[in-house]
């Protein structure tokens, strides 16, 4: 926090994405109402994903060629439009579901180029020798707004429908933008590589294929994507027809669940209490879906909201550790790129993943398949340690 650009960036970001999480909450709940559909929720979610796993490539390049700072107001820009329109849609009662799948899409190329500029740069911002510690601190701002948007959005919801929700994440964005066009741009460290260097859109894969630890961190968080991470696409069918919740219910709980985030984000970035990332990355994901799979009998509200407490927290964990090895690792000039295959994995397989979710959820059950998925992440974690040893070794 005392770089000054980096200040800038945590408010700008907080309350951008307190909207953000607002929307979210807003989008599967008006989903959610209007189809009855749990294969819905997860289709709304895979549409977002096409473009991350099209534009995969050039993002990167994009982020290692080009002004990360400009990058990112632009797509910032897009999606503040996005919010607007959608909210102008429900104001006026003609949404329907095509129209929640097209912002989806548009959202998806927008994050898809936005992500790993936004990853990338914040090294741009406090330099590497305060990499590790920024990385945490950025992740509890995401985890931090979880824990007021869904709050906010479930009481907004149920007081005033959703549209509300849409036109203040629309507004939200402003104070992003508005942080970026005060920075110092003096104090920017700008990193990436020559010209025609980060022309070279398959240097990152070629780095990921000849490295054996990086490419076991991007394995590991793309296989968890696929199979775990997707757990918050049935929240809102556990609190309506397991516990007989409403909107609030559901906001209750996703809050549950990042307020645990926003803990395991603090203690990620305490240089004291992390020594070896590699063993807690470990750790953690086996830690992760095994709760997921405790979470696939609770009946109760109370031991709900505790485990979804405890999910939370395993889960940032998880994802700060693999996070900050990697950046750490990487060289500067392939960043972007790296970065780029890892977040597009990172998203775009968890929305494969909460299609393949829904729809499993729809055919049986909410509990099977929960407990399903979970079972397939103990043995997708237990099999990278297996492969990979030296990822347990990894400072």
């Amino acid at each position: 926090m005392r770089h000054r650009n980096f200040r800038l960036w945590f408010i700008g970001q907080l309350i951008s994405l307190v909207g953000t999480w607002m929307q979210t909450i807003a989008q599967n709940w008006l989903v959610y109402e209007m189809t009855g559909s749990a294969a819905n929720l997860g289709l709304v979610n895979f549409v977002g994903a096409i473009p991350m796993v099209l534009l995969t490539f050039y993002a990167g390049t994009i982020a290692d060629r080009f002004d990360k700072r400009r990058v990112i107001f632009w797509c910032q820009l897009m999606m503040m439009f996005l919010a607007l329109i959608l909210g102008l849609l429900c104001w006026t009662e003609t949404v329907q579901l095509w129209h929640v799948l097209v912002l989806a899409f548009l959202l998806g190329t927008a994050m898809a180029v936005d992500t790993p500029a936004r990853q990338s740069f914040v090294v741009e911002l406090v330099g590497k020798e305060d990499l590790s510690n920024a990385i945490a601190l950025n992740s509890s701002i995401f985890h931090g707004a979880r824990v007021i948007g869904p709050a906010v959005a479930g009481i907004l919801i149920a007081a005033y429908g959703v549209t509300g929700a849409f036109f203040l994440n629309s507004a939200s964005f402003l104070a992003v933008l508005l942080a970026l066009s005060l920075m110092d741009i003096s104090l920017i460290r700008r990193t990436g590589g020559e010209i025609d260097s980060a022309r070279d859109q398959f240097a990152g894969i070629r780095y990921l294929r000849e490295n054996r630890m990086p490419r076991a961190v991007v394995l590991l968080i793309s296989l968890s994507s696929l199979i775990v991470m997707p757990f918050y696409v049935l929240i809102p069918i556990i609190a309506k027809e397991i516990l007989g919740g409403n909107a609030g219910s559901y906001g209750v709980l996703m809050s549950a669940t990042a307020i645990g985030s926003l803990i395991g984000s603090l203690f990620a970035a305490n240089p004291h209490a992390v020594k070896n990332k590699g063993s807690i990355l470990v750790a953690s994901s086996l830690v992760f879906p095994a709760l997921l799979l405790l979470l696939a009998f609770m009946k109760g509200y109370s031991t709900t909201i505790i485990t979804l407490f405890s999910v939370g927290l395993s889960y940032v964990v998880q994802n700060a550790s693999a996070n900050s090895l990697l950046q750490e690792h990487v060289p500067d000039h392939l960043r972007g790129r790296v970065l780029a295959l890892y977040v597009s994995m990172l998203l775009g397989m968890m929305r494969i993943g909460s299609l393949l979710m829904g729809w499993t959820a729809e055919m049986t059950s909410t509990p099977t398949a929960l407990a399903s998925f979970a079972i397939a992440g103990i043995a997708v974690s237990l099999w990278i340690r297996r492969r990979y040893p030296e990822l347990q070794l990894s400072a």
